[in-house]
């Protein structure tokens, strides 16, 4: 049997480890920053396993770069805490 990959199954495992736990983590920033700002609805949204495709990716790409504007616009919640995302 050939092995023309190399490690590749060993690195693929390993992108895909690190994808699922910063989406997970992504999910959990989402209902922490809900509970930080009080805001019920994004809460709900948070916990809605269905709601999981937008806020799981969405709370990821908060940990790494900040919150998009349309997020922050949408639940209002940019003006409540000022100091929490600086």
């Amino acid at each position: 049997m050939s092995n023309n990959g190399g490690d590749g199954g060993c690195l693929g495992l390993i992108f895909y480890a690190a994808g699922s736990i910063l989406l997970t983590a992504g999910g959990v920033y989402w209902v922490w920053v809900a509970i930080k700002v009080e805001d019920l609805f994004m809460l709900i949204v948070g916990v809605v396993p269905a709601a999981w495709v937008v806020t799981c990716p969405v709370g990821a790409w908060a940990i790494l770069f900040g919150w998009p504007g349309w997020v922050m616009n949408l639940f209002e919640f940019s003006w409540t805490y000022p100091g929490l995302f600086a």
